[in-house]
């Protein structure tokens, strides 16, 4: 059954480089730059319609969740003429942490990516963050900015495996109110948003995909890792968002942060717990009621 749906994949959407060379996390500071992605032998995302029927979602969706993954393989990434290597895991997965103590990377740094026994290449911008005081936005998926309706279980079911990107609800007015915050830091200042989810790697060109759609600011999306190695647990997740907002904390000690969720899981528990923490790096904390839509400052 899977080679079948990868196949039919396959002839209706034929491979590109970006398909086989997926880059989901590609950001940095003055010296450090972390790229992360995956390997695929298929293409698993087939660009959406509003007139798509819920069989045609549920087939796409499957497809992106099953995946054929080139693993164990040597990939090359080129910043600045600079070679530096990595290999693929189990899984497919790669991830290139480069350290320049003597080079300050610049705020949209290019860089190459290379899989040499495919002869495949993609390039790709690392959204850079100076050493500037700025203002940033970490932000949850489901239910901020997107309608998933995550405490009602069926509802969720049908808009996650029944619903394109392009059907599914947007959040009234979040483009527009990040864009504002955004708009605090100079001109041509890097956008400091990210997004945290407990979405699986898999389903971040939908995520991205959504975002473009309803025109949200440039971004960095942060999936969990549901496999593979150093896989982020599936049920607990209070400790994986924390530690990835500590992780953006620590990265960019000269951001102050304005946080966004939703009061349907446990965004405000999260939230608070890292401002008593970190409290000179919190700058506000927003969370939307699931109930009534209304979005309510809470610090």
């Amino acid at each position: 059954m899977k080679k079948i749906l990868l196949f039919t994949l396959f002839l209706l959407n034929p491979l590109l480089s970006e398909d086989t060379i997926q880059v989901h996390t590609c950001y940095g500071n003055a010296h450090e730059l972390i790229v992360e992605g995956r390997l695929l032998d298929e293409n698993l995302f087939i660009e959406r319609s509003q007139s798509d029927s819920k069989s045609t979602n549920l087939w796409n969706k499957l497809g992106q969740m099953l995946n054929s993954e080139i693993k164990n393989t040597p990939m090359t990434l080129v910043l600045d003429d600079k070679p530096y290597f990595t290999i693929s895991d189990d899984e497919g997965y790669f991830l290139f942490n480069i350290h320049e103590k003597n080079n300050s990377f610049v705020n949209k740094q290019s860089l190459q990516l290379f899989l040499n026994e495919r002869n495949l290449s993609r390039s790709c911008l690392a959204l850079v963050l100076d050493e500037k005081e700025q203002v940033g936005i970490i932000s949850d998926f489901d239910d901020t900015v997107i309608i998933s309706d995550v405490i009602h279980k069926l509802d969720l079911i049908n808009n996650t495996f029944f619903k394109n990107y392009k059907q599914r609800e947007v959040v009234l007015g979040m483009a527009e109110r990040f864009k504002k915050i955004l708009a605090e830091n100079e001109a041509n200042e890097t956008s400091a948003l990210f997004f945290i989810t407990g979405s699986p790697k898999q389903l971040e060109r939908s995520i991205d995909r959504f975002l473009d759609f309803h025109h949200f600011p440039e971004r960095t999306i942060i999936t969990k890792k549901a496999h593979g190695d150093k896989a982020d647990s599936f049920f607990d997740q209070i400790s994986y968002k924390e530690s990835k907002i500590e992780k953006l904390i620590t990265f960019y000690p000269h951001v102050k942060w304005v946080c966004f969720g939703d009061s349907g899981e446990q965004d405000k528990e999260v939230y608070e717990r890292i401002r008593k923490k970190y409290p000179q790096h919190i700058k506000s904390i927003f969370i939307r009621n699931v109930e009534s839509g209304e979005i309510l400052k809470i610090y």
